[in-house]
């Protein structure tokens, strides 16, 4: 599938720091926010894009750094989910909105949970309505753990570079239902192919600890979608994720991996819908 987003704006937060921005503006008082996960980019939420395009509310998405067209770094160090926190809190500053619906994929849950966490400890108001998590990554303190669960984890980095096609391999048998038809497959791995696996490793060593207990606080409307046959988010740690979120929903589909807005984008599409219906006819988020 050819891509469907305009082409990106490039959005400086700080020197050296570039992201491909790709915003469509309507003049609505609504504005959905999607936030891609690890090796991932702004083309996978093409599906959503394409349908909410045809409404009346505002669309932003971005490359997150090292990600799609997006600048790159050799430093470990920009890494730090911190950084893609505070990228995060200055696109929703560059772009005000009255409403809000942000919908995360995996690592993008994370890095937006951290956001919201941060906002909570401070006891800053979260200018969220409603939190859409696809497929969300574990909240464990550390990701530096096994990613492939069997003997690649155990490669050194100069050798994981030599196999990168048998990690791919492995990668997609996790990341994908059975069923996925070989075209999206073909699609996204086409896409993948500039994300290095120094950048894939940065970004998980980089992953800052969340106070779970402060989300407890979070009042808002929070849907959890859920692969069935995801093998890179148990869903065990998806349930555990939901128990630090008190009054949460949790949906899983089955015959779906981890790629859920590619996987199933009417589900997706439906849930983030239901949202809009709810922000429009008045029930708003509770504070």
């Amino acid at each position: 599938m050819a891509d469907i987003l305009p082409a990106p704006t490039n959005f400086f937060r700080v020197p050296g720091r570039r992201l491909a921005l790709s915003t469509l503006q309507k003049g609505s008082d609504t504005t959905l926010i999607f936030v891609h996960g690890l090796g991932g980019n702004r083309q996978q939420w093409r599906l959503q894009w394409g349908h909410f395009s045809q409404e009346h509310v505002n669309l932003i998405v971005w490359d997150a750094y090292g990600h799609g067209d997006s600048a790159r770094s050799h430093h470990e160090q920009a890494f730090v989910s911190s950084y893609a926190v505070q990228d995060l809190a200055a696109i929703l500053k560059a772009y005000p909105s009255s409403k809000r619906i942000l919908v995360a994929h995996s690592f993008g849950c994370r890095v937006t949970l951290e956001w919201v966490a941060g906002l909570l400890k401070t006891e800053q108001a979260v200018p969220i309505d409603e939190l859409i998590l696809l497929g969300p990554a574990s909240l464990a303190p550390s990701l530096k753990g096994p990613m492939f669960g069997n003997w690649m984890d155990r490669l050194p980095f100069w050798l994981s570079s030599l196999a990168r096609p048998f990690l791919q391999k492995r990668f997609e048998a996790l990341a994908w239902a059975p069923s996925v038809d070989p075209t999206l497959l073909k699609t996204e791995r086409k896409a993948t192919k500039r994300n290095s696996l120094f950048m894939i490793n940065a970004v998980r060593a980089g992953a800052q600890p969340i106070d779970h207990d402060i989300l407890r606080q979070f009042g808002k409307p929070v849907h959890i979608l859920a692969g069935q046959q995801d093998g890179i988010v148990p869903l065990e740690e998806i349930k555990k994720l939901q128990s630090f979120i008190p009054g949460s929903s949790l949906n899983i589909l089955p015959e779906c991996g981890h790629q859920i807005m590619l996987e199933q984008p009417a589900t997706v599409n439906r849930c983030i819908e239901t949202a809009l219906k709810h922000l429009s006819s008045g029930q708003e988020a509770r504070s």
